[in-house]
């Protein structure tokens, strides 16, 4: 009688694993505890869902990183799942957020519950570093993460400065000359894209993902294919682009607008692409 194939990918069994390959994803998640303090960054995701992700691409104990933080919902995500977790966030107010969750919020049993004297949970213990995630990640080293999973900036509003004009975020920082978010046009955007995505591609262990969450934008009048963009600068640099995910929160979609009714077709953006690369 055949053994059982080793799994090296994570704790997953067969029937698990092979629910996770449809490439629609639809999520429910309500609202979370700790989603009072988080829900001042526009653009933040569920706990939930990132752990659904961490769980897929990573063992128990495995270290997660991710470079645009934002207030942690990825370090929240893997606590839910006992990953260990490191983040990188500019913006310090964010960088702040997450730390009044880690000080006012334990978990029991696998649910964020606020701190009491009566509450007993386990701590949050993801690290989480304010700062520039380019000159971070040049000082992890080679090979040392088992998986990064991010949603980068990429739908922001910063005015003049900033190419994209989505006004229904709210993650505006500081202006700094290499913040991504407010890169002055696409291309200035994919160049900083490709820099980080080197970086990422150094800490990342052989054989390991890198999962990143990217909107398309509709803009002037043409749909701007985000996704598709992202996904070919970091093919470029040597990822190997393993798949995606349309991923749509019914939680959280906003009702239909009447975009050009009548006139002539505009999509409502409802859904995200989960981009999934392996480096080989």
């Amino acid at each position: 009688m055949a053994g059982k194939i080793k799994n090296r990918l994570n704790d997953l069994d067969g029937r698990e694993w092979l629910y996770w390959t449809d490439t629609l994803y639809i999520t429910s998640y309500p609202l979370d505890a700790t989603h009072s303090l988080r829900k001042q960054h526009g653009a933040m995701k569920p706990p939930e869902v990132m752990a659904e992700i961490i769980r897929f691409f990573t063992k128990k104990n495995e270290l997660v990183l991710d470079p645009f933080a934002g207030v942690g919902g990825t370090l929240l995500g893997a606590a839910l799942e006992g990953r260990r977790s490191l983040g990188f966030e500019l913006n310090p107010k964010w960088v702040d957020i997450y730390h009044a969750i880690q000080r006012d919020y334990v978990l029991v049993d696998k649910v964020f519950r606020r701190r009491d004297l009566e509450t007993k949970g386990e701590e949050i213990s993801g690290e989480m570093i304010e700062g520039d995630c380019l000159k971070l990640l040049k000082d992890l080293p080679q090979d040392s993460i088992h998986a990064v999973i991010t949603d980068p900036p990429y739908g922001i509003n910063h005015g003049a400065k900033g190419f994209n004009k989505e006004t229904n975020f709210n993650m505006q920082s500081k202006w700094q000359e290499d913040d991504l978010g407010q890169a002055p046009n696409l291309n200035v955007f994919l160049s900083r894209i490709k820099n980080i995505g080197k970086e990422i591609k150094r800490v990342l262990l052989p054989g390991r993902y890198l999962v990143m969450i990217i909107g398309d934008r509709y803009q002037n009048g043409e749909y701007v294919p985000m996704g598709f963009l992202v996904s070919e600068v970091l093919r470029e640099i040597g990822f190997k682009f393993k798949g995606v995910k349309i991923w749509s929160n019914k939680a959280t979609r906003r009702r239909l607008k009447p975009y050009a009714v009548k006139s002539v077709f505009v999509p409502n953006i409802t859904h995200q692409n989960i981009l999934i690369f392996r480096k080989e």
